[in-house]
């Protein structure tokens, strides 16, 4: 039945059908919001975790961040959380006409793409969208086909080309950058939605929503049935089933081989070098045998 369930859901958003249902998701927003925007597996959760404790002083759970830090498709009846009355809003979706400020958090294609799929074999839509095998997966995820948001690149595209980067209503930030450096990252992403946190209130935010935190919540809340549109079913209960993954930087250099770093160059590699990531593949190291293909 959850199979069924998926396939009929992975065909309607790849649809004509989505168009209508992503514009209802865009009713009622305010001009004052502002937006949490991201591809899938970029590190939004995590960032909206940080941000909720700043805000609220209290610790995050996943059903708080789905209730006050929503979805796109359900941010009715979501709070006021900045000054003018506006509220924070993630979406996943490319740049839109309705969004008028916002925060474009963007990750590396490669880890991206990995974790993509790692999450499309658990819940089962791997094998719906491509052939099931990394491979197929990558050409899918590289043509826009195996989600919903369309490429990693028209994605990227669509923000950085928005008419918010130009009037200073675009803030960038690298998943990495915001891995490296929290406390930097949020102090100046809170200036830039007009707000401002005592440092220590920052630094306990990062600690509490560390990467063992988050995993940690994470088991809580599957023990306690809680629910939340993030914790959906896996097929496995092990270090594949989980939502809060290792979070790696760079951690497609030990996973992907040659031909796949070449094959993401060819279609995204503007995009990467003008995001400031290299490429992943040198004249040299093609010169070199090919490596094994990954295995998830």
């Amino acid at each position: 039945m959850m199979r069924t369930y998926r396939l009929i859901h992975a065909k309607a958003a790849r649809s004509k059908i989505r168009v209508p249902l992503a514009w209802s998701w865009h009713v009622g927003l305010k001009p004052q919001d502002i937006f949490l925007a991201s591809y899938p597996r970029s590190g939004s959760t995590w960032l909206r975790f940080m941000l909720y404790q700043i805000l609220t002083g209290e610790d995050p759970r996943f059903q708080s961040i789905d209730r006050t830090i929503p979805e796109i498709d359900a941010h009715r009846g979501a709070p006021s959380l900045l000054p003018n009355g506006g509220r924070l809003v993630k979406t996943h979706e490319q740049y839109r006409n309705e969004y008028m400020k916002a925060v474009f958090l963007v990750r590396d294609l490669r880890d991206v793409s990995l974790s993509c799929y790692a999450r499309s074999v658990e819940v089962g839509l791997a094998e719906l969208v491509s052939g099931g095998d990394f491979d197929s997966f990558l050409v899918s995820f590289l043509e826009g086909r195996a989600l919903q948001q369309g490429s990693w690149q028209q994605h990227s595209r669509s923000w950085l080309e928005s008419p918010l980067a130009p009037n200073g209503n675009l803030m960038v930030i690298r998943y990495e950058d915001l891995r490296r450096n929290s406390e930097h990252v949020l102090s100046e992403l809170l200036r830039f939605i007009g707000l401002t946190a005592d440092p220590q209130v920052i630094r306990q935010a990062v600690e509490n929503n560390s990467l063992k935190q988050m995993r940690a919540k994470e088991d809580k809340a599957k023990t306690t049935g809680e629910k939340s549109v993030l914790l959906a079913s896996h097929r496995t209960t092990g270090e594949d089933g989980r939502f809060v993954r290792s979070g790696s930087i760079a951690g497609w250099r030990k996973k992907m081989n040659d031909s796949q770093l070449k094959l993401v160059d060819e279609y995204a590699g503007s995009v990467l070098t003008r995001l400031g990531y290299e490429l992943g593949v040198t004249h040299e190291q093609l010169a070199q045998p090919e490596a094994s293909a990954i295995t998830l």
